[in-house]
């Protein structure tokens, strides 16, 4: 007895969700990235940037003080009472940005895998 199963359904799928992997998740990915860094003065919004190599897409922050803000502290001490830091960490990122990053960027893909 001999079974035939047609995989042409699952491979057009498999496609449909590199294609998602390589054009759009990379910007909402970038999007969201700079959504969850601290503005201060809109300098690390702003030199934040998407690049694209052989092995994929890369979010670099070209500023001196991108390791500081990603683990969540504040770059420089703050002025007493103003409300930017809560024991040395940033109010606004105290988880950084590449923690939130990686889990929106799962979700994502389950959303669009659960979609397809």
């Amino acid at each position: 007895m001999g079974m035939k199963i047609n995989d042409k359904v699952y491979r057009r799928k498999l496609k449909k969700l590199k294609r998602y992997a390589k054009t759009r998740l990379p910007r909402e990915a970038l999007k969201f990235f700079k959504s969850e860094t601290p503005k201060d003065g809109g300098n690390a919004r702003i030199r934040t940037k998407l690049s694209k190599s052989s092995k994929g897409f890369t979010i670099t922050g070209d500023y001196d003080y991108s390791g500081v803000i990603d683990r969540g502290e504040y770059p420089k001490n703050p002025i007493a009472g103003t409300g930017k830091t809560f024991n040395g960490y940033s109010t606004q990122a105290p988880k950084g940005m590449t923690e939130p990053t990686g889990r929106f960027i799962d979700k994502e893909v389950r959303k669009f895998i659960k979609r397809i």
